[in-house]
C-alpha cells in the first residue's frame, strides 16, 4: 500500500475516533487534508417536493372518492380526469419518495463519510468502500448545475472526473462535505492546481477503422486512453404515459359498471380504445429503441485522436481540432410522471459553425462529466504520455 493511502487512513480513523490534535500526529510526516463533513440539505426545493407529494396524491384521490359519490356513471368524464391525475401524482409520489429516501440514507451515514486530500491523491470513503483515485489520474472537477443555480444550500453532487486509466471516468462526491458543494469543488480544484500549459497538442492519428474500434469496444475491450460512455435507460422515464394512465383509469371504470354493461361496452369498440392507451407507450418504446440499437449499448467514445458518435448515418468522427466547445444546454420541461423537471442537452459545437446535440438521458454519465472529459482530450490533457511530452518540448 502507497505510504500516503495510508497516511489518510489514518487521518480518517483519528478523525473519527480522537481530537485534532491526534489527527496531526498521526498524519505528521505526510500533508494530510481531511476535509470536513456537513449535514446536507435534504429538504431543499426539490426534498420540499418529494415530502409534499404523498399529500397532493392523497388529496386527489379524496376528489376522486367525493366525484365517485355524486356522478351516476363511474365512466364520468371529471371522474376519469381526476383518476388520471391522482393515479399521475401517485406515481410521481413514488418516484420522489424513492430520491428522498436516498438521500436520507445519505443523512443518516453522515459519519461513515469521509474525504481526505494529499499532494498524492485522494481518498473518498462511504458506506459501499473506499475509493483511491491518484491525482495525477484526476482530470477536472465539476459541480452538477449552472453557476446561476448556486445560490443557498441545495443538493447537488460533485464530480472528480478521472483519467479512463484510473477504471473510472469518474467519482461523485455527495453533498456531505464543505458547506456547499461550490466551496467543495472550488477547494478540490485549488488541490488539483493549474492545467499543465502545453505550447501545442500534439493529437496522434486516428484509427484507420472507427467502425473496428466501435465494435470492439462493444465487445467489452476497453483501451486505457479511451473513455466508453455507454447508453442510459433514463430516456423512459418521460415517455407518453398519460394514454397508458387513461387506460388504466377506463379499465377501473369499466370494472365498477354493472356485469351486462361491461360485457356489452367490452364487446364494442371499449376494448379496441383500451388496447389503443397501451399500445401508443408500447410503440415509442419500441421505435426509440430500435433507432438506438444501431449503436449498440455505446453511446460515444473519445480517443487521444477524435471524438466518435454513432447517428443515423453511421458513425460521426470529429478531431479534436474540428471541434470549438462544448456546453450544457438546460430548458425547463414538463411530464405527467415527472411533473416540471429540467431537460439537459450536450451541444457540441464545430468549427464551421456545424453542431451535434446529445440529450443527458441518453448517457450514463451526467453532462458535466462528458463536457469535463471532452475538453480534457480537447485541450490536449488526456494525451498519451508520448505525446504530451512532445507537446511540450518547444521546437529548436
Amino acid at each position: 500500500m502507497a505510504h500516503w493511502i495510508q497516511a489518510a487512513e489514518n487521518a480518517l480513523a483519528a478523525q473519527s475516533a480522537t481530537t485534532a490534535a491526534t489527527t496531526a500526529a498521526a498524519t505528521a510526516d505526510v500533508d494530510v487534508d481531511v476535509v470536513e463533513r456537513f449535514t446536507p440539505p435534504v429538504f431543499d426545493a426539490t426534498g420540499v417536493r418529494a415530502a409534499t407529494a404523498p399529500l397532493l396524491a392523497a388529496f386527489l384521490w379524496s376528489a376522486v372518492v367525493l366525484r365517485d359519490t355524486q356522478a351516476h356513471s363511474p365512466l364520468d368524464p371529471l371522474s376519469l380526469l381526476l383518476r388520471l391525475l391522482a393515479l399521475a401524482l401517485t406515481v410521481r409520489a413514488l418516484v420522489l419518495s424513492a430520491t428522498l429516501l436516498r438521500r436520507l440514507r445519505v443523512r443518516m451515514s453522515l459519519p461513515r463519510y469521509g474525504l481526505v486530500l494529499t499532494p498524492a491523491g485522494l481518498l473518498y470513503r462511504s458506506p459501499q468502500g473506499d475509493v483511491v483515485l491518484p491525482r495525477q489520474d484526476v482530470v477536472e472537477v465539476r459541480e452538477h448545475g449552472q453557476w446561476r443555480q448556486r445560490a443557498g444550500r441545495r443538493w447537488a453532487d460533485v464530480y472528480v472526473i478521472a483519467h479512463p486509466r484510473s477504471g473510472r471516468l469518474y467519482l461523485t462526491l455527495p453533498p456531505v462535505f464543505e458547506r456547499t458543494p461550490g466551496v467543495l469543488a472550488e477547494r478540490l480544484m485549488r488541490w488539483l492546481g493549474p492545467p499543465a500549459e502545453r505550447d501545442a497538442a500534439s493529437f496522434p492519428d486516428p484509427a484507420a477503422l472507427a467502425s473496428k474500434l466501435w465494435e470492439s469496444v462493444a465487445a467489452g475491450e476497453r483501451p486505457a486512453d479511451v473513455a466508453v460512455v455507454e447508453r442510459s435507460s433514463a430516456w423512459l422515464r418521460r415517455g407518453p404515459y398519460t394514454s397508458l394512465l387513461l387506460g388504466i383509469a377506463m379499465l377501473d371504470g369499466l370494472l365498477r359498471l354493472p356485469a351486462s354493461l361491461r360485457a356489452a361496452l367490452l364487446a364494442g369498440p371499449a376494448v379496441w380504445l383500451l388496447v389503443a392507451t397501451v399500445a401508443v407507450p408500447v410503440i415509442w418504446v419500441l421505435l426509440t429503441r430500435r433507432g438506438m440499437a444501431r449503436g449498440g449499448p455505446l453511446a460515444l467514445l473519445l480517443t487521444p485522436a477524435e471524438l466518435l458518435l454513432r447517428t443515423r448515418r453511421g458513425i460521426l468522427r470529429l478531431r479534436w481540432p474540428e471541434i470549438k466547445a462544448l456546453a450544457i444546454e438546460t430548458r425547463g420541461a414538463w411530464s405527467i410522471l415527472q411533473g416540471a423537471y429540467e431537460s439537459r442537452t450536450v451541444v457540441i459545437r464545430h468549427q464551421d459553425g456545424e453542431h451535434n446535440r446529445i440529450a443527458e438521458a441518453v448517457i450514463a454519465v451526467p453532462a458535466e462529466v462528458l463536457v469535463g472529459l471532452a475538453e480534457g482530450y480537447r485541450k490536449g490533457a488526456l494525451l498519451p504520455a508520448a505525446a504530451q511530452g512532445a507537446a511540450s518540448v518547444p521546437a529548436s
